[in-house]
Protein backbone atom coordinates (compact mmCIF):
# COMPACT_ATOMS: atom_id res chain seq x y z
CA UNK A 1 0.00 0.00 0.00
CA UNK A 2 2.52 2.40 1.10
CA UNK A 3 4.07 2.31 -2.42
CA UNK A 4 0.79 3.56 -3.86
CA UNK A 5 0.46 6.00 -1.70
CA UNK A 6 2.61 8.90 -4.25
CA UNK A 7 -0.18 7.62 -7.01
CA UNK A 8 -2.67 8.10 -4.87
CA UNK A 9 -1.56 11.66 -3.46
CA UNK A 10 -1.30 12.59 -7.48
CA UNK A 11 -4.67 11.40 -8.25
CA UNK A 12 -6.17 13.30 -5.43
CA UNK A 13 -4.46 16.31 -6.01
CA UNK A 14 -6.55 17.33 -9.11
CA UNK A 15 -10.04 16.01 -8.57
CA UNK A 16 -11.15 16.60 -11.86
CA UNK A 17 -8.52 15.05 -13.05
CA UNK A 18 -7.84 13.39 -16.82
CA UNK A 19 -4.90 11.59 -16.68
CA UNK A 20 -1.56 11.15 -14.66
CA UNK A 21 2.09 11.10 -16.22
CA UNK A 22 5.03 9.98 -14.54
CA UNK A 23 8.18 10.20 -15.38
CA UNK A 24 11.16 8.20 -12.98
CA UNK A 25 14.99 8.63 -12.17
CA UNK A 26 17.30 7.09 -9.95
CA UNK A 27 20.45 9.98 -9.41
CA UNK A 28 22.66 10.62 -6.56
CA UNK A 29 21.49 7.45 -4.68
CA UNK A 30 18.13 8.70 -4.77
CA UNK A 31 14.63 7.41 -6.73
CA UNK A 32 12.91 10.61 -7.65
CA UNK A 33 9.64 10.69 -9.62
CA UNK A 34 7.68 13.77 -11.40
CA UNK A 35 3.93 13.14 -12.17
CA UNK A 36 1.95 15.78 -14.29
CA UNK A 37 -1.81 15.21 -13.93
CA UNK A 38 -3.37 16.74 -16.79
CA UNK A 39 -7.40 18.42 -15.36
CA UNK A 40 -10.09 19.00 -17.78
CA UNK A 41 -10.10 23.15 -16.19
CA UNK A 42 -6.51 23.04 -18.68
CA UNK A 43 -4.36 23.46 -15.09
CA UNK A 44 -1.75 20.78 -15.04
CA UNK A 45 -0.83 19.61 -11.70
CA UNK A 46 2.81 18.41 -11.04
CA UNK A 47 3.82 16.28 -8.23
CA UNK A 48 7.41 15.87 -7.19
CA UNK A 49 8.43 11.99 -5.17
CA UNK A 50 11.75 11.72 -3.62
CA UNK A 51 12.32 8.66 -2.05
CA UNK A 52 8.94 7.26 -1.88
CA UNK A 53 8.15 10.67 -0.42
CA UNK A 54 5.82 13.12 -1.79
CA UNK A 55 7.16 16.95 -1.73
CA UNK A 56 4.64 18.78 -2.97
CA UNK A 57 1.82 19.46 -5.70
CA UNK A 58 1.55 22.32 -7.48
CA UNK A 59 -0.10 23.73 -10.71
CA UNK A 60 1.42 24.37 -14.39
CA UNK A 61 1.72 28.12 -13.22
CA UNK A 62 4.14 27.68 -10.11
CA UNK A 63 5.96 25.00 -10.89
CA UNK A 64 8.81 26.62 -13.54
CA UNK A 65 10.89 28.22 -10.55
CA UNK A 66 10.44 26.87 -7.02
CA UNK A 67 12.44 27.38 -3.71
CA UNK A 68 11.18 25.21 -0.86
CA UNK A 69 13.07 26.09 2.13
CA UNK A 70 13.54 24.31 5.91
CA UNK A 71 15.32 25.22 8.82
CA UNK A 72 17.05 22.00 10.46
CA UNK A 73 15.60 21.88 14.21
CA UNK A 74 17.73 22.02 17.14
CA UNK A 75 15.98 19.05 19.04
CA UNK A 76 15.47 15.51 17.98
CA UNK A 77 13.34 15.46 14.56
CA UNK A 78 12.74 13.46 11.65
CA UNK A 79 14.08 14.53 8.56
CA UNK A 80 13.95 13.36 5.31
CA UNK A 81 17.29 11.38 3.99
CA UNK A 82 17.80 13.70 1.25
CA UNK A 83 18.35 16.21 3.98
CA UNK A 84 21.58 14.19 4.48
CA UNK A 85 23.31 15.19 7.50
CA UNK A 86 22.98 18.75 7.88
CA UNK A 87 23.42 20.69 11.04
CA UNK A 88 20.67 22.14 13.94
CA UNK A 89 20.08 25.16 11.95
CA UNK A 90 21.00 24.78 8.71
CA UNK A 91 18.61 25.89 6.11
CA UNK A 92 18.03 23.05 3.10
CA UNK A 93 16.82 23.85 0.28
CA UNK A 94 14.68 22.34 -2.41
CA UNK A 95 15.43 24.32 -5.82
CA UNK A 96 14.40 23.84 -9.24
CA UNK A 97 11.93 23.69 -11.61
CA UNK A 98 9.87 22.23 -15.02
CA UNK A 99 10.42 24.53 -17.69
CA UNK A 100 7.83 25.05 -20.34
CA UNK A 101 9.08 23.78 -24.20
CA UNK A 102 7.28 24.84 -27.04
CA UNK A 103 7.24 24.64 -30.60
CA UNK A 104 5.87 26.67 -33.51
CA UNK A 105 2.79 24.80 -34.93
CA UNK A 106 0.41 26.41 -37.56
CA UNK A 107 -3.73 26.98 -36.46
CA UNK A 108 -6.08 28.59 -38.55
CA UNK A 109 -3.22 29.60 -40.95
CA UNK A 110 -0.85 31.71 -38.26
CA UNK A 111 1.85 30.01 -36.75
CA UNK A 112 1.77 30.11 -32.92
CA UNK A 113 3.75 28.76 -30.00
CA UNK A 114 2.45 25.07 -28.38
CA UNK A 115 4.05 23.63 -24.96
CA UNK A 116 4.75 20.46 -26.02
CA UNK A 117 6.70 18.97 -22.75
CA UNK A 118 8.08 20.33 -19.43
CA UNK A 119 11.74 19.57 -18.67
CA UNK A 120 12.47 19.04 -14.77
CA UNK A 121 15.31 19.20 -12.72
CA UNK A 122 15.36 19.60 -8.83
CA UNK A 123 18.38 19.90 -6.39
CA UNK A 124 17.71 18.85 -2.78
CA UNK A 125 20.55 21.30 -1.14
CA UNK A 126 23.45 20.76 -3.28
CA UNK A 127 22.05 17.43 -4.84
CA UNK A 128 20.65 16.73 -7.93
CA UNK A 129 17.97 14.34 -7.23
CA UNK A 130 15.99 14.86 -10.86
CA UNK A 131 17.88 16.07 -13.62
CA UNK A 132 16.40 16.85 -17.94
CA UNK A 133 13.45 14.50 -16.82
CA UNK A 134 10.91 15.42 -20.06
CA UNK A 135 7.19 14.83 -19.58
CA UNK A 136 5.78 15.43 -23.30
CA UNK A 137 2.40 16.17 -24.21
CA UNK A 138 0.03 14.12 -26.45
Amino acid sequence: MRKYLPLLVCLLAAPAAASVKCESQNLNGHASKICVNSGQFSHDYYTLIVDNTVIFTLPDDYVEDIVLSHRVPEDAAVEFPATGTASAGAVVKITGGCLPVSEKQSLGGKMIGVEIARTCSFQWGAVDVLKDVRLTFE
